[in-house]
């Protein structure tokens, strides 16, 4: 990979994530709603389905509730476990409440790893992504570990990517390379981007 491409993205990142820190606590709380009552009223969420979503931090859209809501509409969800004997490696784990998650070597809250409770990837029919940044054809910029880029391979091509973000998080001078993978919808406060139409 080129190093002006590298240092680009890096100072993308950097810019997105200082505007998105700079947000109080009750305009992450209100944009959050907003984003929230769209994907709730998502039609492809009108049945039960099985999603892997994340649990949001550092001014992030606040996906605590949405969880919270998602399966109180008898939707099955996961949430992320990061795999530290394999870089780069995340599986996806039912889980029963909040109190229920630890901490992992990030300091994030994640499911206990068991046999029952772990979604393999094909099982997967909504996966809910977070990133930095995304263009107008629905390119991510993520935080640049790559987990997600590797899971994106493994899923059903009927599994629906949806990413969350906030208006301010459009930026077009985001490039994408072979190996990243582009979502499928993107749910901001103000906006619905459909770029791939799987149902």
């Amino acid at each position: 990979m080129d190093k002006e491409y590298k240092v680009r993205r890096a100072a993308q990142r950097q810019a997105i994530i200082k505007q998105r820190q700079a947000l109080t606590y009750e305009q992450v709380q209100t944009l959050s709603a907003q984003v929230r009552a769209q994907v709730l009223a998502h039609p492809f969420l009108h049945e039960a389905r099985t999603i892997a979503s994340y649990l949001s931090f550092s001014g992030e859209i606040d996906t605590i509730e949405l969880n919270q809501a998602l399966k109180a509409q008898h939707h099955q969800v996961g949430l992320p476990v990061i795999v530290p004997q394999e870089r780069g490696r995340m599986d996806f784990y039912r889980y029963g409440s909040l109190e229920e998650l630890v901490l992992n070597q990030y300091k994030i809250r994640e499911p206990v790893p068991s046999l029952e409770a772990l979604i393999k990837p094909h099982e997967l029919e909504v996966i809910v992504v977070p990133l930095v940044g995304f263009n107008q054809y629905g390119d991510r910029l993520g935080m640049g570990g790559g987990y997600y880029d590797r899971m994106l391979k493994k899923i059903s091509a009927n599994c629906l990517t949806l990413g969350l973000a906030y208006d301010f998080q459009r930026d077009d001078s985001i490039e994408c390379k072979a190996w990243d993978m582009p979502l499928d919808e993107i749910i901001t406060p103000t906006q619905h981007y459909r770029f791939h139409h799987k149902y």
